[in-house]
């Protein structure tokens, strides 16, 4: 089929190509407004219609020219216009060409008959560049599009149903009608996508449908369902005729106000489940299903030929439905989309074991006892009285929902951590007494939960390791736990310790004290102040190897060994309070300068052994206070998908030890759906997962997907914006974020393929530094680069030590502001295109600087202005690391003005009110530069950036530093 969409928007000045991203089937052309109408058949027109239709009126010249035809077509079935199918064809080619003509730009677009279902994005590329991204979503519902005048009842367009119906609600209040035959007990559903298809549009455009009876009186209505889009769900009282309406709730409108309204006997909230299943191997057996089972049947043993998992498709309105997803050899691990008459549905493949979550059926007496005691412990606020009690309800519950998700999830050590922060603040009206009750309280209702939980685990279900597990939130409240069984814990030590070296002035770091050059257990050294000190062995672990009494400005050495039967990495999980080296075998294999409280996991690094017996060397300096480390050996991740399922759970996910106490817990990363807990096992034993909706909501439709496999390298990353867009000799930016990092300390190359001749990417980097999750890449044209528009990648790369290397392309997010703050949304490719001119170009002259802590450095920027922009630009710098700033935050360039000079001062924090001592320019060992960016703003939105320019901290030794620009 062909459909003709009208195109509307800013920078569309000579547009000339459409991009469809997405899976193939659909092809566009162009078509331009202005130039001359045909007037072959306006006659037609004119003698059967134009009485009642005028071309150019208000109303009907925005029309598309498949408003047009639509409007024909009414005419004829609704009015009882009598046109025959020639004169129709007529009438539909005149007005199809005065409405290219007159309503602006147009793209046709033709569907073949097998595209696939689904959504694809469209880009339009012109003048000024690629916009950004539009969805065109393919449906198997017929598709109506709405028809002008249908602002009333009287004038309502008749639809059958089921039927989606393709409208906008222009400005000055408009309603559109919609008029259908209802069958009484008939369970219809009416959904609009609007903000689902357009997320900005929230700013301007807030539908809102009801339902008349033939009467007139409201039945229903709907404000909002999914966010603000709404939904109406409900049983016909009567035969006959209804009506439809949708408006914005504000009575506002405008030609961005798109929406698509499905109607009829429809289901929503689908979903497959299990979510996932295991590829074939060769022990599989149809005609045998494993045990454990009765999900999944499989293929021949010899060959194995496929995997048949057996789901259901359910929903609203939708009775489970049986469906079959067929696994082969051909499939690889990862999300397979899985095409159904009931939508599209994600599904999870795995070459590990895959499980189905099982009906817990009521246990003997006793174990039925200990669960409901966790379910009125869950639900019951007022579980036992005590004085701590009434003193946390007083002080901290308006605040903190004691057996809230979030808040069960935290264990007694993160509560303390919680409660003495918030007593730490000016208002809390907290007393220490009071607070030490307090944490009193909240340690034992941990440990009374735990107890509780612990209690059920002999009756869970169990996970096999490595291997995943399909489950749901069926009810809302519901909290699930699975066990699982680790075998390869491993634990270093006993540790021999020898502390305390001196750390004055941060120097500890830097300096080389005699552990570093000789293992002498039986020697005694001078330390800090003049101490004799020697090396003592303790069973201690890491955390509190060193002393349980705080001291500063300290250095101290933990050795140990570990026995290997063969030459293998482990990976190593690592917190440190303050910075720390690790030596294996006298080689370093990490090094991280950073101030930080002590907490598991802050690093998982690769931990590279030998096989017979190899020497682990750790050294810790502290600024003040306590310190310590962990460091633990091996790791599994835990991960809890639901948004990548299309799922509306928001899982918390919870560790627990065999004793139910909390071990960690993940509720979302990167503010997705999606929670990842990596965590290594100090000793073999049983262990379990918690998992819940993070509000409490639930249903059949609540599935997640739960994978528990070892730790492996991995990272992951995002790029904005997703259509940058070059003029000839100007420069753009892009930002890239770091969303996980486990496994690795080596830092990760950016870079872009594929793009347009003339354009050219910056050498950048995501450092390994303390809190590093940004890089920059600058992507400069040319002055003759090609016109064109391509679809890069943006790929993340790392070669560790061990020489494995692992590519990751970035996920493109387009990033729009509402109400002043950023909203996301991912895209699907990164467009770039080359356009004629940049109306600013920056340049700084630089490519190379060197800071040091001694003085200031001046960055000379000029600007060149293009087809006489006079706009005030506001300068600013990105990428700058910790311990370098700007002088001056911001520098004003007006609009006379083509030249500024920022600068850049060091910046080391001292001790002092809240604040951590740290020196950036000690113990700082870069093997790759900052990258930083000048930028010029209008506002919020940048115009131009400079050529990338690289930093150093402090000095490079492969350099002349006389050929850099250095603070001196």
């Amino acid at each position: 089929m062909t459909v003709e969409v009208a195109i509307q928007g800013s920078d569309l000045e000579a547009a000339h190509e459409v991009i469809i991203e997405g899976e193939p089937g659909i092809t566009a052309k162009l078509h331009h407004a202005g130039g001359e109408i045909d007037d072959t058949h306006k006659p037609v027109f004119e003698a059967n219609c134009g009485q009642c239709h005028e071309l150019r009126s208000p109303s009907n010249r925005s029309m598309t020219p498949a408003q047009w035809k639509a409007t024909v077509q009414r005419m004829v079935t609704e009015k009882g216009a009598e046109i025959d199918a020639e004169t129709q064809t007529q009438i539909v080619a005149y007005l199809t060409s005065a409405a290219r003509a007159s309503a602006g730009l147009t793209a046709e677009l033709s569907i073949a008959p097998d595209a696939p279902i689904g959504l694809r994005e469209i880009r339009i590329v012109g003048k000024h560049g690629t916009s950004t991204a539009w969805p065109f979503e393919v449906s198997q519902t017929p598709d109506v599009i709405e028809t002008e005048s249908n602002n009333d009842p009287e004038s309502a367009t008749t639809i059958e149903l089921p039927s989606l119906i393709n409208g906008v609600i222009n400005p000055g209040g408009d309603e559109d009608y919609y008029v259908f035959e209802g069958i009484k007990g008939q369970r219809y559903v009416f959904s609009v996508k609007a903000y689902r298809l357009n997320n900005i549009s929230q700013q301007f455009f807030n539908p809102t449908i009801s339902i008349f009876d033939a009467k007139g009186v409201e039945l229903a209505r709907s404000n909002g369902f999914y966010s603000l889009d709404p939904l109406i769900d409900m049983t016909l009282p009567d035969d006959g005729p209804y009506l439809l309406r949708i408006r914005d709730l504000l009575h506002r409108g405008n030609p961005d106000s798109v929406y698509r309204l499905t109607g009829g006997v429809l289901p929503y909230n689908t979903y497959l489940f299990p979510a996932g299943g295991t590829l074939p191997t060769e022990d599989m057996d149809q005609t045998h299903p494993p045990a454990e089972t009765n999900q999944a049947l499989y293929g021949p043993s010899s060959p194995p030929k496929a995997n048949i998992v057996q789901c259901v498709i359910g929903g609203e309105n939708l009775p489970e439905t049986q469906w079959q997803v067929k696994l082969t050899a051909d499939d690889q691990p990862g999300l397979k989309q899985i095409r159904t008459p009931y939508g599209i549905f994600p599904f999870v493949i795995n070459a590990h074991p895959e499980a189905v979550e099982e009906v817990v059926e009521l246990q003997p007496a006793s174990d039925e006892v200990a669960t409901q005691d966790v379910t009125t412990y869950l639900n019951d606020s007022t579980s036992f009285s005590s004085e701590s009690e009434i003193l946390f309800e007083t002080k901290c519950s308006a605040c903190h929902e004691l057996r809230s998700p979030s808040n069960r999830a935290l264990s007694a050590e993160e509560w303390t951590s919680t409660i003495t922060r918030m007593a730490g603040k000016e208002n809390a009206d907290i007393t220490p007494t009071e607070r030490d009750r307090i944490i009193a309280f909240v340690a034992q209702e941990a440990q009374r939960l735990g107890e509780l939980v612990a209690r059920q685990f002999e009756h869970t279900q169990h996970i096999t390791t490595p291997g995943a597990i399909s489950g749901r939130i069926s009810e809302p409240g519901e909290v699930d736990y699975y066990r699982f069984t680790i075998s390869e814990g491993t634990t270093l030590g006993p540790w021999w310790v020898i502390f305390p070296f001196d750390n004055v002035d941060e120097k500890g770091f830097d300096t080389v004290y005699p552990p570093e050059t000789e293992i002498d257990l039986e020697k005694e050294y001078i330390g800090k102040d003049g101490r004799k000190i020697g090396w003592f062995k303790t069973n201690r672990r890491g955390e509190n190897v060193f002393s349980n009494v705080p001291e500063d400005d300290v250095t101290g050495y933990a050795l140990t060994y570990l026995e290997s039967d063969r030459d293998q990495n482990y990976l190593l999980s690592l917190g440190s309070d303050d910075t720390i080296k690790i030596w294996v075998n006298d080689k370093l294999v990490f090094t991280k300068y950073v101030h930080r409280p002590l907490r598991r996991a802050d690093d998982v690094i690769q931990l590279p052994v030998s096989k017979g017996r190899n020497k682990i060397l750790v050294k810790i300096t502290n600024g003040y206070g306590p310190w310590g480390f962990f460091a633990d050996i091996g790791g599994y991740s835990l991960t809890a998908s639901s948004e990548r399922l299309n799922s509306p759970l928001s899982p918390s996910l919870t560790l627990l030890d065999a004793n139910g106490q909390v071990l960690a817990n993940n509720a979302g990363i990167g503010g997705r759906r999606n929670a990842i807990i990596d965590y290594s096992f100090n000793e073999p034993g049983e262990y379990a997962v918690r998992v819940e909706d993070i509000a409490g909501n639930g249903g059949a439709g609540y599935v997640y997907h739960l994978d528990v496999r070892p730790t492996k390298p991995d990272f992951a990353i995002s790029v904005t914006p997703d259509n940058p867009n070059i003029g000839r000799g100007g420069t753009v930016l892009l930002n890239v974020t770091l969303q996980r990092r486990v496994g690795f300390t080596e830092p990760i190359q950016l870079s872009v393929e594929n793009l347009p001749p003339g354009v050219t990417a910056s050498e950048s980097a995501i450092l390994s530094g303390a809190g590093t999750t940004q890089g920059y890449i600058t992507l400069t044209a040319a002055l003759d680069a090609e016109l064109v528009p391509r679809v890069v990648q943006v790929v993340g790369s790392v070669t560790t030590a061990t020489g494995n290397e692992y590519r990751r392309a970035a996920t493109p997010i387009e990033i729009y502001r509402i109400q002043n703050n950023d909203q996301t949304v991912q895209r699907k490719n990164v467009v770039v295109s080359v356009t004629q001119t940049s109306p600013v170009v920056l340049s700084t002259e630089l490519e190379e600087i060197v800071v040091s802590p001694e003085a200031p450095i001046d960055i000379v920027v000029k600007v060149d202005r293009q087809n006489g922009n006079r706009q005030n630009l506001n300068l600013t710098a990105v990428g700058l690391p910790f311990g370098v700033r700007l002088q001056r935050q911001n520098t004003l360039l007006r609009r006379n003005q083509t030249e500024a000079t920022l600068t850049l001062v060091p910046n080391i924090i001292t001790t002092g009110s809240n604040q951590l001592r740290r020196n950036p320019f000690i113990g700082t060992q870069q093997t790759r530069p900052y990258t930083i960016v000048i930028n010029a703003s209008v506002g919020q939105r940048i115009v131009a950036s400079s050529p990338a320019i690289k930093l150093w901290l402090g000095s490079r030794s492969d350099t002349d530093q006389e050929a850099l620009i250095g603070g001196n």
